[in-house]
Order: C-alpha cells, then structure tokens, then sequence
C-alpha cells in the first residue's frame, strides 16, 4: 500500500453484471462540474438528474494532490442534494495514476471527503517526475503502460472504481487489446472493485460487455458527463443494448 485510505461511509454498492436490474442501470456515477472542466453547476446538474429520473448520481471531479477547493465543493453539492431528497447523490473524485505501483495524484483530506473515488489513467508517467508524450508511442506501448498503470491502481489504489478503463488508448488508437480488458475485469473482481462501463470512452460497448457477461466483475456505470445533455446516457445506452432485461 502507498499510506494512502479513505473512510468507508456512504459508498455506492456495485453489483455484478449478470445481476444488474433496470434499477440497479438507472444511475450516473462519473459527472463534472464547472468547477472543473465541466459546464455545468452543480445545482444545474440535480436538477437534470432528478428531471430524467435516475435514481443515485456521483459527482466525480478531477483533482490534483495540491487541490484545495475540495471541503467547499462538498458543501455546495450536499447544498444542492438537499432540495432532491428522491435522489441519492454521492461526492467522489477522479484522481489519476502517478506510477505502477498505484500512487494516486490526490491528497489524503480530500480521499477522507469522498464516497467514491474513481481511479483512472489520463498521462503515462516518464518514472522521472515527467509525462511521455503520447506521440511518440505505438499503440502497443500505449496499451502496455496503460495497463500496468491500471494493474497498480487495482492491486494497492484506495479506489473504488477503475475508471474508463483502456481509456488512453481508446481514444488515441480505438483499440485496447482484449486480453488486458480481461485481466482488468479479473483483478478487480478478486479485489472487489467495480470496474466502468464508460460509454464516452469505450469504442465497442457490445465487445465489452460480452466480456463482462463471461467474467462478471463489480460494474459502475458513467457517462463521463461534463454537459448536461451527457447526464444518463451510459444507462440510455445499456438499456438499448438490452441490459438488465434478465
């Protein structure tokens, strides 16, 4: 472990994937806020939410380990919670990998304020303080790097989720090999962590989900939501695809 824990109080529970039901679906558990890169307030964000009846929503923002604004930014959507009492809504975070060995680029206070935080990869640390340049690399030394980086996270991250997984390569190449998606869904599911369903990021949404009905790991499911009409479409997507029908 890297000294790095969180308080267990008021998580999400993740199903498996053959279990999931329409309720369990009708959730939104990745969204950012204009506090962030996002276009939205948080209010503006609830009130969207309760608007297409989903049922829980978590508010995942991007932090850094020298981020200071966090206690105020669980204030004002606890604030903004409050007027929809219909709806669960959880504060987390979206907080990327730093090396392979799962250090996180967040700080202990801000880990101790979240009820989900989502582990993901978003640049490939050089092991020297530096990034790679994503340019420089082929897609199987992108692939490969994303997937020890995510290895790490899932072995020692306190994390809740692993985050668009295969992301990094995804959007820079369309593919993630099969085999590191398998192993992924694997590792998380003997540390029981949920692993995402993200449908901004995955390429072949049918092709994974034929994987996640043979190993059944946790699943969380979020649309990486940064404008409101974004809020919900990973469930919209699911359900058209005939999940959570059995």
């Amino acid at each position: 472990m890297n000294g790095q824990g969180k308080t267990q109080t008021g998580k999400p529970v993740f199903s498996r994937f053959r279990e999931l039901s329409r309720e369990q679906l009708n959730v939104e558990l990745q969204v950012h806020t204009n506090w962030t890169d996002g276009q939205a307030t948080t209010l503006e964000i609830v009130q969207a939410a309760h608007e297409r009846g989903l049922a829980a929503l978590a508010f995942t923002e991007h932090v850094r380990e020298e981020t200071s604004w966090f206690p105020d930014f669980k204030v004002e959507v606890l604030s903004a919670a409050r007027r929809f009492e219909d709806l669960r809504v959880y504060v987390g975070c979206e907080t990327k990998a730093m090396d392979d060995n799962g250090r996180l680029d967040v700080s202990q206070s801000v880990l101790d304020l979240c009820d989900i935080v989502l582990g993901v990869v978003h640049r490939l640390p050089d092991g020297q303080g530096g990034y790679l340049d994503f340019k420089q690399l082929s897609f199987d030394e992108t692939a490969e790097i994303e997937f020890r980086l995510s290895m790490g996270m899932i072995a020692t991250a306190p994390i809740d989720v692993l985050g668009h997984p295969g992301g990094m390569s995804l959007r820079r190449h369309g593919r993630f090999p099969e085999r590191y998606f398998r192993a992924l869904m694997t590792a998380t599911l003997e540390r029981g962590i949920a692993i995402e369903i993200n449908s901004s990021y995955l390429v072949d949404m049918p092709a994974f989900l034929t994987l996640c009905e043979e190993i059944n790991p946790f699943v969380s499911i979020g649309s990486d939501a940064h404008k409101l009409s974004e809020l919900g479409r990973c469930r919209d997507q699911l359900l058209d695809l005939g999940v959570g029908r059995s």
